[in-house]
C-alpha cells in the first residue's frame, strides 16, 4: 500500500471564517478557527499508521503548533493562493516518497478518525481520485487522488465538477459522493447556527467555550 499524504492548507486564525462576520466578533472568529484546526490535527494524528501529515499556511503559529505534533510544515508564499498552497505541499509530500495525497480542509466540525479511515479503505478499494462533496454538490470538501503529479488543483467554484472532468481527461477512476460527516463545512453563519445546534444537543453540559493563542 502506498503511503498517503494529508495536506492541510490553513489560514492565520485571524484572518479565517471571514464570511461570519456579521454573527461573530474577530476574537470569536480567531477561537473558532483555532479550534476547528486543533481539532483537524487531533483527528489527523490518529492516522499515523497509514499517514503523513503536511501542513501548509502563511501563518507562524499555525505551523509552530503542527510542527510541536511532528507534522510536516511549509511556510506559504504571501502571493500564494489555496489551489497554490495546496500545490506545494502536494510537491513537498511527493518529493518525500509519497504517492497519493488526501487534501483537508480545517472547517469539517463533524469531521472524525474513524470517518476519515473508511474514506481512505474506499478510496484504496477501487478509485484513483475520490471527491467528497459538500451539501451542495459544488465544493470539495475532502480530495483524495493518486498519482500526485497528475493532480492540478482547481478549489473554488463548481471544484467538485472541475476535479471530476480533470479526473476523467486523464483516464482516471473516480468516485464522487456526499458524505454524511465529511459533506457539512462550516462557513456560512447559517451553518454555524446548525453546528452550533447540533453541537449543543450532543453536549448539553455547558456552553461552548473558545480560547485563542
Amino acid at each position: 500500500m502506498e503511503r498517503l499524504a494529508i495536506i492541510i492548507p490553513v489560514k492565520a486564525p485571524r484572518d479565517g471564517k471571514s464570511r461570519l462576520a456579521c454573527v461573530l466578533p474577530e476574537h470569536e472568529r480567531h477561537a473558532l478557527n483555532l479550534r476547528l484546526f486543533r481539532h483537524t490535527l487531533d483527528q489527523v494524528a490518529a492516522l499515523s499508521d497509514i499517514a503523513d501529515v503536511h501542513v501548509v499556511s502563511k501563518s507562524n503559529d499555525a505551523l509552530a503548533e503542527a510542527r510541536q505534533r511532528g507534522f510536516a510544515t511549509y511556510l506559504e508564499p504571501e502571493a500564494c493562493d489555496l489551489n497554490g498552497a495546496i500545490a506545494l505541499g502536494a510537491q513537498q509530500a511527493e518529493a518525500g516518497g509519497a504517492r497519493e495525497i488526501m487534501v483537508l480542509p480545517i472547517d469539517l466540525p463533524w469531521l472524525t478518525s474513524g470517518r476519515l479511515r473508511s474514506v481512505v479503505d474506499e478510496f484504496h478499494a477501487g478509485a484513483d481520485v475520490m471527491i467528497i462533496t459538500d451539501l451542495a454538490a459544488d465544493g470539495t470538501n475532502v480530495l483524495l487522488w493518486r498519482p500526485i503529479g497528475t493532480a492540478r488543483f482547481q478549489y473554488g467554484i463548481s471544484s467538485a465538477v472541475r476535479h471530476a472532468d480533470m479526473a476523467r481527461a486523464l483516464g482516471l477512476r473516480i468516485t464522487m459522493r456526499q458524505d454524511a460527516e465529511l459533506s457539512f463545512d462550516l462557513d456560512t453563519p447559517q451553518d454555524l447556527q446548525t453546528w452550533s445546534r447540533d453541537a449543543g444537543a450532543a453536549n448539553p453540559s455547558g456552553a461552548t467555550r473558545w480560547s485563542g493563542w
